[in-house]
């Protein structure tokens, strides 16, 4: 099945930890916490295995219906370990699903996960880095649905799941006491079967030591493909947040 969804992410408020956090090397141990908000649009191509017949449906209604976003980090002087979990489930529905049938759905979740080493430069200043090595999973399901009158004519499910290796660098300059700029950015894969990209670049506001404002701009793209399946998605929004250093 092919499906092309393009649609708003508009997740209400929350916080950007990974994005956003200083990455000023610690004399002891230290802990960053916090679900973030992407408001973003999200297209993704899925090629899966024949499931059933074909509707021959070309209008349908695709929205959010559930998604869940966090981050944590955990530091000890220079090395840490990071993990972020992102969650979405979209439903799309036939506006027309034509005289034979009365309901032609697709429920369809995404669940993207990265964990990393991190290691915080030794810099000196207003400049900060800090580099990263980890993997990210993917894990995409389908529950796909036909219906004749309230009766379910046709059912299937699929999913598939896999994992690359990425690296990447998280950047901070900071600009005043208060003011930050900031930029992250990862490149895994590393094949030509998995191919993915991610980057952001923002402004942040330190309010104290453990409360940092941001605002910022994000964009993922993610190539996989394997024997009869392919997902190609691109994702790119505003991320707005408020992060928390312990």
């Amino acid at each position: 099945m092919n499906r092309n969804p393009s649609v708003p992410l508009a997740l209400t408020f929350a916080a950007l930890c990974a994005f956003a956090l200083p990455v000023v090397a610690q004399d002891k141990w230290s802990f960053d916490v916090a679900p973030y908000l992407w408001v973003a649009s999200f297209g993704a191509e899925t090629s899966l295995p024949p499931n059933g017949p074909d509707p021959r449906v070309q209008e349908f209604d695709t929205r959010i219906s559930g998604g869940f976003m966090i981050t944590a980090q955990a530091r000890y002087r220079s090395v840490g370990v990071m993990v972020d979990f992102n969650w979405l489930q979209l439903n799309t529905e036939a506006l027309n699903p034509g005289p034979l049938l009365s309901g032609v759905n697709l429920q369809s979740d995404y669940i993207y996960s990265t964990a990393a080493l991190t290691y915080t430069l030794p810099l000196h200043g207003k400049f900060h880095a800090e580099v990263l090595a980890g993997a990210r999973l993917w894990n995409v399901a389908t529950d796909f649905e036909l219906k004749i009158g309230g009766l379910t004519a046709f059912q299937s499910s699929h999913s598939e799941t896999w994992v690359s290796p990425l690296v990447g660098v998280d950047l901070r300059y900071d600009l005043t006491r208060h003011w930050l700029l900031l930029g992250r950015g990862t490149v895994g894969g590393f094949s030509d079967s998995s191919i993915q990209w991610d980057a952001f670049a923002g402004v942040g506001y330190q309010f104290s030591d453990w409360c940092l404002a941001t605002i910022g701009y994000r964009y993922l793209h993610e190539d996989y493909t394997k024997d009869k399946f392919t997902f190609n998605a691109d994702a790119q929004g505003f991320l707005l947040g408020v992060g928390f250093h312990f």
